[in-house]
């Protein structure tokens, strides 16, 4: 059984009923605001009578050990690839060359499609299995695309993906290989957004693209980060969780969780929340530095080298008031700042991620440097897709193979170099 009791708006607190089509809530949409968005409210009474840490800890590692906290009603219909579970990497020597005594990296790299996204998509395609969806469609440039692709197949569902001209070429052809049909679209990522919501009109299929705006619930898997972050840590918490931010729904999903695991008393306190950004892309920095409404920031052109954050709008205030209400901080890093940091974390630590996920290692060092985070306090930086997906923009910082004749002789005098 589904524990969810409404979908919330966040704006206006107007509660809907949670099997409700509607995607925004329609009063804030008359403010002015052009929408409302919408959260799952869950009875934490009820789920505070069936779980607890011991109930919790005797369960198998996955997104589905903490089902009560998803909005899946029929376990029989739950679509899955055993995602979740993933390691909290303890970063010494990255913490010793950056300066700081307590640092660890959340690997979302081994998930099954290699990002964190198959949390969100394990509960996306659920709900469209339970609710019958023969065709779901989504805009992605990259990682949530590949993922939907995916768990779409092993649902047995068609899958429809529309990517801006910009995206990566090698997550389309993940997209491609795990069956979905893939339309290339000139324009930004935005535009592609709305041709998605009119072919869904027009054709029937579901939407699953994960913005909070088009689907309430797809940040629902995202937000079982925290509650491992919790577990690993002996039911502590960080100072500082830093994660990337494109949109910003998964910062604010992972926000939720550890709240909702504070209201059930299963962790005392709560970490600050950082969302990094690209330099050329980073509307929600700069709507935190310019202390701004989301609404304000006029929509621009984004251009950065983490091609999973590559977006010129701030689609609502989930971020935003995830980074308040936790006293925590935005900030937005070079191209150099993260292929730097990229390269740092895979030498130290053998880690390898994506430029967008290097953000993080790269927003720490900044922050560090302007004291905002100090060094005896404890940080966990998400890492969100694996670097093999880019790697392209690997090729810009790596050390290039000596080609040596098979001599030792030869060997010997490159060595001595």
């Amino acid at each position: 059984m589904s524990f969810v009791r409404s979908l919330k708006c966040i704006d206006c607190g107007k509660e809907y009923p949670p099997d409700d089509l509607i995607s925004a809530c329609t009063d804030c949409g008359q403010k002015g605001l052009g929408f409302g968005l919408l959260d799952a409210a869950y009875d934490y009474g009820k789920i505070g009578e069936q779980v607890n840490r011991n109930t919790l800890e005797n369960r198998k590692p996955s997104v589905w050990k903490y089902k009560e906290f998803l909005p899946v009603s029929d376990e029989s219909k739950i679509v899955s690839l055993d995602e979740g579970g993933t390691p909290l990497v303890k970063c010494q020597a990255l913490a010793d060359e950056i300066g700081i005594k307590n640092l660890r990296v959340k690997n979302e790299t081994v998930n099954p499609t290699f990002s964190f996204k198959d949390r969100a998509f394990s509960v996306i395609i659920s709900r469209a299995s339970e609710r019958g969806a023969s065709a779901v469609a989504a805009v992605s440039d990259g990682n949530a695309g590949a993922s939907a692709s995916a768990y779409s197949a092993r649902a047995g569902i068609a899958c429809y993906i529309f990517t801006p001209e910009f995206a990566v070429q090698s997550k389309i052809i993940q997209m491609s290989m795990c069956g979905a049909r893939v339309f290339s679209v000139k324009g930004s990522l935005i535009a592609t957004g709305m041709l998605v919501i009119d072919a869904c009109a027009k054709y029937g299929w579901s939407n699953i693209t994960t913005a909070k705006l088009l689907n309430p619930y797809q940040t629902e898997g995202h937000k079982t980060l925290a509650y491992e972050i919790c577990e690993q840590m002996n039911w502590q918490v960080p100072d500082w969780v830093i994660a990337p931010v494109s949109s910003g729904d998964s910062l604010g999903a992972i926000w939720k969780g550890f709240k909702e695991f504070h209201i059930l008393g299963l962790i005392k306190s709560l970490p600050r929340m950082v969302g990094t950004q690209g330099e050329g892309a980073a509307p929600v920095v700069m709507a935190f530095e310019g202390n701004k409404q989301f609404h304000e920031i006029e929509e621009f052109e984004p251009a950065t080298i983490a091609d999973a954050l590559c977006i010129g709008r701030v689609l609502g205030p989930w971020p935003l008031n995830a980074i308040k209400e936790s006293n925590g901080h935005a900030v937005a890093v070079s191209d150099n700042e993260i292929l730097e940091a990229q390269k740092s974390l895979a030498a130290k630590e053998g880690v390898f991620v994506e430029p967008s996920s290097a953000t993080t290692i790269a927003g720490l060092k900044k922050l560090l440097g302007k004291r905002v985070i100090t060094s005896n306090e404890s940080v966990v930086c998400v890492t969100t897709g694996s670097g093999l997906k880019v790697l392209e923009a690997a090729s810009k910082v790596y050390a290039k193979p000596v080609l040596i004749e098979p001599d030792m002789g030869e060997l010997e005098k490159v060595l001595s170099r």
